[in-house]
């Protein structure tokens, strides 16, 4: 398999946009025989057309979502729109967007599932996904639908990210992308089959930015978490001096750690907000009977787990591309340099190998089990990448 890229930061010629796109993917001369691609880029190439050219021109399917930041080897920034093409001989490709998932989102995600494999005509070895923001009270989040779509495809490694923005407090112009229909309630995947060996990697924070004390979910419902230590969360947050007012200090910017002791790597949770019966709604399964750690994100541990997950993927034999997707929690973190950690990035990979990365709403990415086999998980606050 071969990884091509392509950036511009054309928003107002169709043409232009078109033609620097082109011009860098050299199709003619780069791609085998089968070829899919997909796209990352601000929302104001949505509102230009600019997505909608761009896929019109490209001559497989093209699937994305909309992103705070994103980059190449050669370019990087929010205002930028990043194209990757995937191709191969021994590779085979077919994507799918989902009806809305509005109101339902179950037998969309299975129907699409089904039409999406029925097309690929043998089994897929990954899947790419790019999921919404979760607007309506059906979806409760991005663990919920990462769930559905990993049983609609019979337990394949599903590598993806939950789309953003980058200036509205609710994400509103969150879109899906796919050959250039842009919805908001939609997901959009890639299924790949033959030839690909996909190896994945997960960091949120490193063991000396957890904190020492430990504690059991004694008590949970999905991704409520109700008590921990036997009591209520709110009571055990307010034991660790944790609760400023009505709320946790700094929740934004805090990973709360989750074992789930089955043998798989631990997982990163956002907490999004305390309800009034003391309990957490958090951004995905908190198991009872797991075991819950506090970390913290600071810049230096943020650029370290970074680096370090690089390193070790380029460490792995037989690499023609990295995908990486980070969480724009940890971007907000960066505050006044939020760029570092894609210069981290660019310094540890240089030309090696071409690399995408765009940051996410929400990362999915496959964890190993203690059998060396990859189980998909939702997670917060992390750095999450894919060597192909």
């Amino acid at each position: 398999m071969k990884m091509l890229n392509a950036w511009t930061y054309e928003l107002d010629e169709p043409e232009i946009a078109v033609s620097e796109i082109l011009s860098q993917l050299d199709l003619e001369n780069n791609a085998l025989t089968n070829s899919v691609a997909f796209v990352t880029c601000s929302y104001d190439f949505v509102e230009s057309g600019m997505v909608q050219a761009v896929c019109d021109a490209i001559p497989f399917d093209v699937v994305g979502c909309t992103t705070l930041t994103n980059a190449t080897n050669e370019e990087s920034g929010t205002m930028l729109m990043c194209l990757t093409v995937l191709t191969a001989d021994d590779c085979t490709f077919t994507t799918y967007l989902t009806d809305s998932l509005e109101h339902e989102y179950r037998e969309p995600i299975q129907d699409a599932a089904d039409k999406a494999k029925a097309a690929l005509g043998e089994t897929a070895k990954m899947a790419i996904a790019f999921l919404p923001i979760a607007l309506t009270s059906t979806l409760t989040g991005g663990e919920l639908m990462l769930a559905t779509l990993d049983s609609a495809l019979d337990g394949v490694p599903i590598f993806g990210t939950i789309g953003c923005d980058f200036d509205t407090a609710a994400y509103s112009n969150t879109f899906i992308i796919h050959n250039g229909n842009c919805e908001k309630n939609s997901i959009g995947f890639i299924l790949i089959a033959g030839n690909v060996n996909p190896r994945f990697i997960v960091a949120s924070t490193s063991e000396q930015n957890l904190r020492k004390q430990q504690a059991m979910i004694t008590s949970s419902e999905g991704n409520l978490m109700k008590q921990v230590n036997n009591m209520s969360a709110k009571d055990y947050f307010e034991s660790l001096g944790l609760m400023s007012g009505r709320g946790i200090e700094g929740m934004s910017s805090i990973p709360f750690v989750v074992d789930y002791g089955d043998g798989t790597q631990p997982v990163a949770r956002a907490i999004y907000g305390l309800n009034e019966d003391g309990s957490a709604v958090c951004g995905g399964k908190m198991p009872e009977g797991s075991t819950l750690y506090i970390g913290r994100m600071e810049v230096d541990d943020i650029l370290l787990t970074a680096d370090a997950s690089v390193k070790e993927l380029l460490d792995t034999e037989e690499i023609n591309g990295l995908i990486m997707f980070p969480c724009l929690g940890r971007n907000m973190v960066l505050a006044t340099d939020p760029f570092a950690e894609i210069g981290v990035v660019k310094e540890q990979i240089g030309d090696k190998v071409p690399w995408h990365l765009a940051y996410s709403g929400g990362e999915c990415c496959p964890v190993y089990d203690k059998d060396g086999n990859p189980v998909s998980r939702f997670h917060n606050f992390t750095f999450i990448a894919c060597a192909i």
